[in-house]
């Protein structure tokens, strides 16, 4: 089977999505199950100005990998690129390829609800000629089934998935408990309430720090942190590539998303696998991962005194900071490998070209997973 995936940035991508398309295809790869992938860039790697010069490059490459292909993989997120990406989906299905498009993007609701109707027909008619749509969780099947209006039967769940991380053996005398957040600072994701709740535990709670890594307003964080009481007890190393990450996820105790819009996180599925306590909002697709309770503490987006609170709650309970880590790392394994995500994946694949799913047990999670993740170190 040969496919052919699209995405903004391919692999080297920064942000979930990049690291999602890598994760998947080098899954795919190690499924046993004999695929081709071969993936096209539709950003390139220069800044925004350049991207049009990309995409129109890969307008005219498209007809040519896809006359090879078997199923055309898209990955979108919002705005101009749901745009552009529903204009490959209707290329290829001139084409006469099975198209399978994939949405991560976080604020397509919102992106959806502000359209003029005529645009919104024009997206409308795009997603509906794709053959199967890809979502990451159950309010995105409901959205696009209930407000977008298309069929049950073509809007998939396909849950984000990432590799087994090694599971690090904290104990809690090594030194305070470290606070992780991942992914771009900035509104969205929820920074400045981040920052104003870790200011309220200041004074009260001495025993930890935090490490915000990502891209963004990384400057206008630091300056704020720098001139508060905060200063020292928090780091913003800026961006920080996979390696880094894991090392992050490996030393940390609560991972921070109290994000405002989501897809479905491959930060809060990374901090699981590696046996973290997750705090997070009910926004997207994150309650599919995240238990209230069991596997983390949700908070109302927005409520720096909500998230303050759960912090001061895993900072003062040790035990069921380990208790939701532990109860996050099997919600995991049952639920979000990329091993699973990939079986999935290919079911789709076989449906569209009637050659019926995979025999079970399908991808031998454990054996696909050990080289996904050695492929990807």
């Amino acid at each position: 089977m040969k496919v052919v995936h699209i995405g903004p940035g391919g692999v080297s991508a920064r942000g979930g999505m990049g690291r999602l398309l890598a994760y998947l295809t080098e899954a795919l790869r190690m499924s046993g199950q004999a695929i081709e992938v071969r993936v096209l860039d539709s950003y390139g790697p220069g800044p925004f100005a350049l991207m049009p010069f990309y995409f129109f490059a890969l307008c005219f490459r498209l007809p040519f990998a896809a006359a090879r292909a078997d199923v055309v993989h898209i990955h979108t997120a919002a705005f101009g690129s749901a745009l552009r990406k529903l204009a490959l989906v209707r290329l290829c299905k001139m084409m006469g390829r099975p198209t399978v498009l994939h949405i991560h993007g976080a604020e397509f609701a919102d992106y959806y609800g502000a359209l003029r109707p005529p645009l919104r027909r024009l997206i409308e008619g795009g997603l509906k000629a794709a053959d199967r749509v890809i979502v990451l969780g159950s309010y995105w099947q409901r959205f696009f089934v209930e407000t977008v209006g298309l069929s049950a039967e073509k809007v998939v769940v396909v849950h984000n998935g990432v590799p087994f991380l090694p599971l690090p053996e904290r104990t809690e005398d090594e030194g305070p408990c470290l606070l992780l957040a991942l992914g771009e600072l900035g509104a969205r994701k929820g920074t400045p309430e981040t920052i104003a709740a870790l200011g309220q535990l200041a004074g009260s709670h001495p025993n930890w720090r935090a490490v915000l890594a990502g891209n963004g307003a990384v400057e206008e964080f630091r300056a704020q942190v720098a001139s508060s009481p905060l200063a020292g007890r928090v780091e913003l190393p800026g961006w920080v590539d996979k390696a880094e990450a894991r090392d992050l996820l490996a030393r940390a105790h609560v991972l921070l998303l109290p994000s405002h819009n989501e897809g479905l996180p491959v930060a809060i599925l990374e901090a699981m696998a590696a046996g973290l306590a997750v705090i997070a909002t009910p926004v997207g697709a994150i309650e599919d991962a995240v238990v209230n309770g069991e596997t983390g503490l949700i908070v109302p987006p927005g409520d720096s005194n909500a998230l303050a609170r759960a912090i001061a709650r895993l900072l003062d309970d040790p035990d069921l900071r380990h208790r939701m880590g532990e109860a996050g790392r099997q919600r995991f394994v049952e639920r979000f490998t990329i091993a699973e995500a990939a079986r999935r994946v290919i079911n789709i694949y076989r449906d569209l070209l009637q050659l019926g799913p995979l025999p079970d047990p399908g991808l031998e999670p454990g054996r696909a997973l050990e080289h996904a993740d050695t492929g990807l170190s």
